[in-house]
């Protein structure tokens, strides 16, 4: 598997990963209801995370920033580096 394709693959898997916790997020916090399971186990592997893995993979898919949010942080080949190492090592230890 192509770099390329394989990025693609993971990154595809952890929006999907991130689009359920924050469909759990809004709806428990305008019901009310208590913090779905699913949610407390994403935010604790974010927590297992370096610093710049965490704000990439937060302010991708939680916080849904502008698409080049990043350029005032990283250049380019270090973002796609650091976020292909978030995308791998959030699907590692959430063990998915």
């Amino acid at each position: 598997m192509s770099k390329s394709n394989e990025f693609q693959k993971n990154e595809k898997l952890v929006r999907y990963i991130f689009r359920i916790r924050n469909h759990y997020v809004i709806n428990g916090t305008l019901n009310d209801a208590p913090m779905h399971p699913l949610v407390t186990i994403i935010d604790d592997i974010l927590s297992d995370m370096n610093e710049d893995e965490r704000n990439i993979l937060i302010n991708e898919y939680v916080k849904k920033m502008p698409r080049y949010w990043w350029q005032n942080y990283y250049s380019k080949s270090r973002y796609y580096r650091i976020k292909g190492k978030a995308l791998k090592n959030f699907i590692r230890l959430s063990k998915w």
